[in-house]
């Protein structure tokens, strides 16, 4: 079976298609839009990504190889899904794949560190997009393309509320994979002095949490231990160092505050941090202790594996 992943979610379809092509038998591929490769990401799944840097490279490049697919599976680029189901009726299956802001929105999100030019830019483009996925969703898109879909995905339960039940079209909780290759509780290499210890837990600020409302809620709950907060928006940190990074600490504090709420669900990073062996104090201030087996990349394949074969 030939798998076409389209665009992709923090290394979530680069994990699929890896641990696919290593144990399922499938031909697998990722075709992903990424001028930087910001984290690294695509670099360190080279062998199982298309990388362009364009959108008519990107373009060409999901064509030629939809025309091989058995499945196409599409990560959060929801406006391609009906041009899909148009060219290739129904002998191709499609599976729409949601990863989060892409259903539910973001109402504040948090601009890299640029110049004020740039700055001032920038917000100009995301109140142009606020205002254009306002309009998609007034124009009910999410319905049409969750229509045409042979199988919608989430990858947190929380998403299933967004997804509208259409008779006969199955929608899943699929658990983020985490490459347990790479992220296993495996010795720490040896550190030098500039990677000493500052705090026994770390947290990340990134583009989507309120950090400030996160530490008031740390500390209204009288957790007072040091935390490390890694400014992820100004220094970007590689995929392939983040398992020595998070490995400097005994915790990770998964707690994200976005739109006024707490996602109730463990972020990737979180995942992560328990295959390397951390601890993990969640959102509901719980610590938890090694990763749940349904987010092992054998089991995520194996139950997408399955999913496909009932399309």
């Amino acid at each position: 079976m030939r798998i076409l992943h389209i665009e992709d979610a923090a290394a979530v379809a680069c994990i699929l298609a890896k641990y696919q092509n290593l144990t399922q038998g499938y031909k697998s591929k990722v075709v992903k839009l990424d001028k930087y490769d910001k984290f690294g990401f695509y670099k360190f799944y080279k062998d199982y990504v298309i990388i362009t840097t364009s959108e008519e490279l990107f373009f060409n490049s999901i064509l030629e190889e939809a025309k091989k697919a058995d499945i196409i599976h599409v990560h959060s680029k929801v406006e391609l899904v009906p041009y899909l189901r148009n060219k290739y009726g129904k002998s191709k299956k499609i599976v729409l794949h949601y990863h989060g802001t892409d259903i539910r929105g973001l109402k504040n999100q948090k601009l890299p560190h640029r110049s004020r030019i740039s700055d001032t830019a920038i917000r100009l483009i995301y109140l142009y997009r606020r205002i254009r996925n306002a309009v998609l969703l007034k124009k009910r898109i999410h319905s049409k393309v969750q229509s045409l879909s042979d199988l919608i995905i989430v990858s947190t339960p929380d998403l299933l509320q967004y997804v509208s039940a259409k008779k006969g079209i199955k929608k899943i909780y699929l658990p983020n994979p985490v490459d347990s290759d790479l992220f296993n509780p495996g010795i720490i290499p040896s550190v030098n002095s500039s990677d000493s210890l500052q705090a026994d837990a770390v947290t990340m600020d990134t583009e989507v949490t309120n950090m400030s409302w996160v530490q008031n809620y740390l500390k209204k709950n009288n957790i007072n231990f040091d935390i490390d907060v890694y400014d992820r928006i100004k220094h970007p940190l590689m995929y392939s160092e983040l398992p020595r990074f998070l490995k400097r600490y005994k915790i990770y504090v998964d707690i994200r505050h976005v739109d006024g709420k707490i996602l109730p669900n463990l972020s990737k990073t979180g995942l992560e941090a328990l295959a390397c062996g951390l601890d993990v104090l969640d959102f509901d201030l719980k610590f938890r202790h090694g990763l749940p087996i349904e987010h092992c990349p054998l089991t995520a394949v194996s139950k997408l594996s399955e999913e496909y074969a009932q399309l």
